[in-house]
């Protein structure tokens, strides 16, 4: 068995490029950090950005690997929540909260219906792939506590709580770095032209955040092996 998902593979190919944009920051800052600040600074404005996205596209990738898994695999869909279900058709059910209209919401019913009603089983393994963009839909920002919430969806609710054991004394550094990736990525993405990061605060956040991202595969792989199916 492989020791790491598909996803986690990718996400370690996708961020080389963020270790270009430090390289390149740092080998400016030492050279010449006065004359340099306005390309060191919108290097490692760039870095966190692309480093939160990666962050972001592998715990998505890693959802979709596992709903793939659960088709191929065909998973008995009992061992699967109310909230891996809910995930599917809360697209539908959205709609049919915001309706009152009878008419109209007969209409929603019969569409979800339509696309969704074999999926809707405790019996046997699904008939057909899960809808995964529907699936995944909202998870965005990736804290921590959105990805164990996203994780979730799956079943796996002691997620952080593994987490935890698994990175044991690093647990809080790790996680405060991964707060912070977010909030400082977020902050750019608004318009802030004045947070910004060094070459070293972002190489230490890319150490940290790949420690966060194998504490995940690892954690996360584990328990759908022992509760779903193998994703590694």
């Amino acid at each position: 068995m492989p020791r790491y998902t598909a996803a986690y593979s990718d996400y370690i190919i996708r961020t080389a490029e963020v270790d270009v944009l430090v390289r390149r920051a740092t080998k400016l800052e030492r050279s010449s950090p006065v004359a340099n600040t306005d390309e060191i600074r919108a290097l490692c404005r760039a870095a966190t950005v692309l480093l939160c996205s990666h962050l972001e596209g592998y715990v998505k990738d890693l959802g979709e690997v596992t709903v793939d898994r659960l088709y191929a695999s065909a998973v008995p869909r009992d061992r699967l929540g109310e909230r891996f279900f809910y995930s599917i058709s809360k697209n539908h059910f959205d709609e049919m909260r915001d309706t009152s209209d009878p008419a109209k919401l007969a209409t929603k019913m019969f569409a979800f219906l339509e696309m969704d009603a074999l999926l809707w089983s405790r019996t046997g393994p699904f008939p057909n792939p899960v809808p995964y963009d529907r699936f995944s839909a909202g998870f965005a920002s990736p804290s921590v506590d959105k990805v164990c919430a996203f994780l979730g969806r799956f079943g796996a609710g002691n997620l952080k709580r593994d987490l935890m054991r698994m990175l044991a004394v690093d647990y809080a550094a790790v996680s405060n770095m991964v707060e912070n990736l977010v909030a400082t990525r977020n902050s750019i993405a608004h318009g802030d032209s004045v947070v910004t990061k060094t070459p070293g605060d972002v190489a230490q956040m890319l150490v940290l955040v790949k420690q966060f991202v194998n504490a995940v595969d690892g954690a996360f792989g584990g328990w759908c092996r022992a509760n779903l199916c193998p994703i590694r």
